[in-house]
């Protein structure tokens, strides 16, 4: 019998537990500060919501859930399942708007931390359980929400320490617009922005390659976008940003047609004001224009972003504008933007740097049992509980050196020898010094850092 957990999945630790929880505190905290509030929706859906509402090869790998009981005994081979579990947040927002309206808001601003399944074939980095932190804006029509969005995530990054980036905003529609300028048959567009969003993993040599065979040899429009890629590949080592647009682009234009370039012109045109709009809001903006930018998502109709760590190839986030997705449940257009945060991807940064190393909870201190009386020590645990304390109870009666070495074994510095409540003191022993303390029952709670209960 295997007794570790089902393939694709783990368990977590406290240590590493505890790191996530930080993480999601860091997420949820700053997010409100824009006044976003958090949902929650089922971990399955009906399979109608999951399926064919524009989450491309996501859908590919959904987990079904098998009809129950009489049901089931009654399905056809291919009607076996009814439920599915939710393969990222997005969909079920969209349900989630349709189930309440006149419940919301016209404009809604949520964000929603939880776990989701993808049928996925396990590998390092890559699970079938993980979790997803989604922000999102319904209702919102105006360029602004997207200035919004990217300016309360940029935060987020800069709230997690995750060093130097790049927060890449580009357009679904620019790139294709760019291709059919270029000469490129429309059923050929399609393939070509799959391989481009492969350029970070395979690089451009094999990219090109791979296109090439698309297009037809020696054609013009080989050779334009051959030239477009590497340019566009150069462009983005460099991340030459507000200027990409203008040092990088222009020549590429001059070869669209006038049908496009208008289109093209206008698509541009909404990006440099989001650009110049997050910058004057946060002058560090790290926002670079990124004409290849690939979102794999079918659903996105304008605007799309993501952001890459100094250091590591794949996107810590991406996102974009939705605006056609909720209508297909709601029966009427709802404009929706959003951003989702690779949470396990900025999680499993977070972990390779600390390492070796204790994630600090609560301050909490252990209490030392040194007379066999555990409904007293309880009762006592409880009263310093209520001045804010965290407290740990030893409630087997041992030795005290065992007792102090179990407090370091479970990351605790503090051990309360001995407290009197009608002094409101204690004795306690600093365990990484080996040294004993007696302390106004205030100065304790000062050195722990707890503040005063409400």
């Amino acid at each position: 019998m295997a007794i570790g957990p089902p393939t694709g999945m783990r368990d977590w630790l406290p240590q590493d537990a505890l790191l996530r929880q930080q993480l999601m505190e860091t997420i949820s905290s700053t997010y409100r500060l824009y006044g976003y509030l958090p949902i929650d929706t089922p971990a399955m859906e009906d399979l109608a919501v999951l399926l064919g509402k524009g989450g491309g090869e996501n859908e590919k790998l959904l987990f079904k859930i098998l009809k129950r009981g009489e049901k089931l005994a009654q399905a056809k081979d291919r009607e076996l399942a009814d439920y599915g579990l939710r393969y990222d947040l997005t969909v079920p927002l969209a349900r989630f708007v349709a189930t309440h309206q006149g419940k919301i808001p016209k404009v809604f601003r949520r964000y929603h931390i939880g776990p989701v399944w993808r049928a996925d074939r396990p590998q390092k980095g890559r699970f079938r359980e993980f979790y997803q932190c989604d922000i999102d804006v319904v209702g919102g029509v105006s360029s602004a929400y997207e200035v919004e969005i990217i300016t309360a995530t940029e935060r987020v990054l800069k709230e997690l320490n995750l060093g130097p980036y790049r927060f890449r905003l580009s357009d679904k529609r620019l790139l294709p617009l760019l291709l059919n300028g270029f000469g490129v048959s429309d059923d050929h567009i399609g393939p070509i922005t799959i391989l481009l969003d492969k350029l970070d993993k395979v690089g451009v040599g094999q990219v090109c390659s791979e296109v090439l065979t698309l297009l037809k040899p020696g054609s013009e429009a080989a050779k334009t976008v051959e030239a477009f890629i590497w340019d566009a590949c150069e462009s983005r080592a460099k991340e030459k940003g507000r200027h990409a647009r203008v040092d990088f682009l222009n020549p590429h234009l001059e070869k669209t047609g006038k049908a496009c370039r208008t289109a093209i012109d206008e698509v541009l045109s909404n990006l440099g004001v989001i650009m110049d709009s997050v910058r004057a809001i946060n002058p560090q903006s790290a926002i670079v224009f990124d004409p290849i930018l690939v979102r794999g998502m079918d659903y996105y109709t304008g605007p799309v972003y993501e952001a890459v760590v100094e250091g590591y190839s794949s996107a810590v986030l991406g996102g974009g504008r939705y605006d056609d997705l909720i209508g297909q449940f709601a029966g009427r257009k709802i404009p929706a933007v959003g951003c989702s945060i690779g949470f396990e991807r900025i999680l499993a940064i977070l972990q390779e740097r600390t390492a070796g190393q204790a994630i600090a909870a609560s301050p909490r201190a252990l209490l030392i049992c040194d007379e066999g009386d555990v409904g007293l020590l309880q009762r006592q645990a409880e009263q310093l509980r209520n001045e804010g304390l965290c407290v740990e109870t030893y409630l087997d009666y041992d030795d005290v050196g065992k007792q102090f070495k179990y407090a370091e074994a479970a990351g605790i510095s503090w051990a309360i020898k001995r407290f009197d409540a009608a002094s409101l003191s204690v004795t306690v022993r600093y365990l990484p010094e080996r040294k004993d303390l007696a302390l106004p029952l205030s100065e304790f709670k000062a050195r722990l850092g707890v503040k005063k209960p409400a």
